[in-house]
């Protein structure tokens, strides 16, 4: 869908996207924390399955299981926040604005044409 300006009616509009790159980041920082979290699991795993190759393989096991485990739920965390914060974008805030005249406004307004907009 193109929208347009409700001010001057340009179709050169760019999407602002604050609330989705906040929410990506806090995601992130919250599912590294979660995965690091479990990440117990997932080192006790690794130090399981490095026990084959001895004592420095469980070592190494436990660090990769811990490792993996928080990009896991940093990735995961990182998914969910942008997907909220385009939400938000969407929704809430004004995540439009026209590259032609500066003008900031969201989904509901970009949807009256311009002349209807001038004529009323």
């Amino acid at each position: 869908m193109t929208y347009r300006c409700p001010r001057c009616g340009s179709d050169r509009i760019a999407t602002k996207g604050y609330a989705r790159r906040a929410a990506c980041a806090v995601g992130m920082i919250a599912g590294a924390v979660g995965g690091a979290a479990g990440a117990t699991t997932g080192a006790e795993l690794g130090a399981v399955a490095g026990l084959v190759a001895g004592p420095p393989g469980a070592v190494v096991g436990g660090v990769a299981g811990a490792i993996v485990g928080a990009l896991f739920g940093g990735a995961a965390g990182g998914a969910a926040g942008a997907v909220l914060g385009e939400v938000v974008d969407e929704n809430i805030l004004d995540n439009f604005v026209c590259l032609s005249c500066e003008f900031s406004f969201g989904k509901t307004n970009s949807e009256v044409p311009a002349q209807e907009f001038y004529e009323s």
